[in-house]
């Protein structure tokens, strides 16, 4: 027990804190580290799962889903999954919450979309876009409502702690990336692109 309240503890405060820190940082625009402090618990995991829409979408119209270490994708194109933790991920107060890797997808036509270098901020996900392998700049990818998350922070599962509801949804940029890659309008903005269950734990 004294131990889940130091792990319970830990998170909030260190959440609350980067939270605090980034209503006062710049967002897009920030270009350089400005205070680097370790990530939320030294090890942990990821779902960043699809909703039924977005796999029915992905399987009929043949996108692979592909994750660029140390993201990895799911069976039957369900979502990604990704380890988490502070010896990969840590925590900027002017530019975000920093996950390396990110999803690639790959039309039948050859035409792909990629997001990689991930930066979570207060208004949604930013990422390094790349369209068939061409860099498109660091780009907002995903929107989402920290309301909707903040409920659900604290859940006990998966031997650990974190969020279980945070839905991610398309960005008017990401909509029309994704559109492109496959050939055919899919997906609209603010759609609901994926949900994202994250498992923080201080033992592996």
């Amino acid at each position: 027990m004294r131990i889940f309240r130091a792990f319970v503890g830990a998170v909030a405060g260190a959440i609350v804190l980067v939270l605090a820190l980034s209503l006062q940082a710049p967002l897009a625009s920030a270009q350089a580290e400005c205070m680097r402090m370790p990530y939320f618990t030294p090890f942990g995991y990821a779902n960043f799962d699809f909703p039924p829409r977005i796999v029915g979408l992905l399987n009929q119209n043949e996108i692979a889903v592909e994750g660029i270490t140390p993201f990895q994708a799911k069976p039957a194109k369900t979502g990604l999954y990704l380890p988490i933790g502070s010896h990969t991920n840590y925590v900027d107060a002017c530019m975000g919450v920093y996950y390396p890797g990110g999803p690639r997808f790959v039309g039948k036509t050859g035409n792909s979309v990629s997001v990689e270098n991930i930066w979570l901020r207060m208004d949604g996900a930013y990422g390094t876009v790349k369209v068939n392998g061409v860099a498109q700049g660091e780009r907002m990818v995903a929107t989402y409502n920290m309301g909707e998350m903040m409920p659900t922070l604290m859940t006990p599962h998966g031997g650990g702690i974190g969020p279980t509801y945070w839905p991610f949804r398309f960005t008017p940029y990401f909509a029309q990336a994704f559109n492109e890659t496959a050939g055919a309008n899919l997906v609209t903005a603010g759609e609901v692109f994926a949900n994202l269950d994250a498992v923080g734990k201080f033992a592996p």
